[in-house]
């Protein structure tokens, strides 16, 4: 299986919706995703995108504890909140699973 791929401009939002979804704490979350989701879409609204950083964050569900699992699950629903591809999500995913074999 190949990695999916993203343009450099693609791979530079990927990274920045990353930081700032791993500094997110519960006020960022108070109140349902409004002030989460402008803070995303301040950085990219591309689906694909989006998509890519969702594939990663279920790779973390699937391998983590059940305490990440949890943690985790405001992200996924951001990111589903946002707009992101769900395809791209399940490619990215299953192409960090076989890589660990």
């Amino acid at each position: 299986m190949r990695q999916p791929e993203l343009d450099d401009s693609r791979r530079r939002d990927s990274a920045r919706l990353h930081a700032v979804l791993d500094h997110l704490d519960a006020g960022d979350f108070a109140g349902g995703h409004a002030r989460a989701l402008a803070k995303l879409r301040e950085i990219s609204s591309d689906r694909i995108v989006l998509g890519e950083v969702l594939g990663d964050y279920l790779h973390r569900v699937v391998v983590g504890t059940q305490a990440e699992t949890i943690a985790y699950w405001p992200v996924l629903e951001l990111l589903r909140a946002a707009g992101a591809d769900e395809e791209r999500a399940a490619a990215k995913a299953a192409w960090l699973r076989q890589q660990e074999r």
